[in-house]
């Protein structure tokens, strides 16, 4: 027996039902039945999820957990879909959304509080009315708080760990509990003690400011990203990590990146590390145009990029060249 319910096995329709019936009444919120992915994700590419829910609290997200687990269910935590790359065949699992339920965005005194379905943005624009800073130039970055924790996301030399002080998680296993900084262990776009834990919500102490510098920085953020970062089209924001001492997108225009095109997606002309579907692309698309980047940036500086995007739905793993 494998370890989860394959593809083929979550074909039946009267297995699927069942599952369906039985998961509704184990949590508190919302379970929608192959749920299209690209309605979900900002690249605009991805199948359907065969169980996609939605929920409520953060008792109810541990019980999802737990139900998968004992039915031998893969399981994937989505926010906002702005950096993952979701597989055309979709995912023979249960995709669990954050957005409807970790809500959770209030301020004391220096400390902020926002769950892991917050828009980013939007804890930074609180932060700043209440003039605390340290997050400003996280400003204008797409996704959620749970997700920009889970891969320390960063822009202009801040981090999303710098001024985060704890995290309240949920294992894979249904568990739920904080964990420190020092307990994540954050690294570069990475977050290690976090991998096999959703986070449901975080909390930040920030610095008290002047008001009106704080909004200024913000703004003054938001314009430089926008001068740099400016997108019309679908994408998933930096593909490649920065390999150490290099920047991916250097690397990527002077292999005469910008512009390299398959099907419907094309290397941006505003920004080398930005894959846009210009064209209604598929993942695939996607798959193939980052192997033929990674082939020539590995033949002319000796270096393999690696994916700063997650994946989602290649249960039997993703080959990139």
């Amino acid at each position: 027996m494998s370890e989860y319910l394959s593809r083929s096995e979550l074909a039946d329709i009267d297995l699927t039902a069942k599952l369906a019936e039985e998961m509704a009444l184990a949590f508190e919120g919302r379970l929608l039945i192959d749920e299209v992915l690209s309605k979900h994700t900002s690249w605009r590419v991805g199948g359907p999820a065969r169980f996609y829910a939605y929920p409520k609290t953060v008792e109810s997200l541990a019980a999802v957990y737990q139900f998968c687990a004992s039915k031998r269910l893969r399981v994937f935590t989505i926010g906002y879909g702005t950096n993952l790359l979701a597989s055309d065949d979709g995912f023979a699992g249960c995709v669990i959304d954050l957005v409807e339920g970790a809500q959770t965005l209030k301020v004391n005194g220096d400390e902020l509080t926002a769950g892991g379905g917050v828009w980013l943005g939007d804890a930074v624009r609180i932060a700043a009315e209440h003039g605390l800073g340290g997050m400003e130039k996280l400003a204008g970055i797409p996704g959620g708080v749970g997700g920009g924790a889970s891969m320390n996301a960063g822009a202009f030399g801040m981090a999303i760990s710098d001024h985060l002080v704890e995290v309240q998680v949920v294992s894979w296993d249904g568990k739920i509990r904080c964990m420190s900084k020092s307990d994540v262990g954050f690294g570069y776009r990475s977050a290690p003690g976090l991998v096999g834990q959703t986070v449901y919500q975080a909390r930040f102490q920030l610095l008290h400011q002047k008001k009106s510098e704080v909004i200024r920085a913000v703004e003054d953020t938001i314009t430089e990203r926008f001068r740099r970062h400016v997108m019309t089209l679908p994408s998933a924001g930096s593909v490649f990590k920065n390999p150490s001492g290099g920047f991916s997108a250097k690397m990527v225009e002077a292999i005469g990146g910008k512009g390299m095109s398959e099907g419907g997606v094309e290397v941006s002309s505003n920004h080398a590390n930005f894959i846009v579907n210009a064209r209604g692309g598929t993942a695939g698309d996607v798959i193939r145009l980052i192997r033929r980047i990674r082939g020539k940036v590995r033949e002319q500086f000796g270096v393999t990029l690696e994916l700063e995007v997650r994946t989602l739905g290649f249960e039997e793993g993703l080959d990139l060249g």
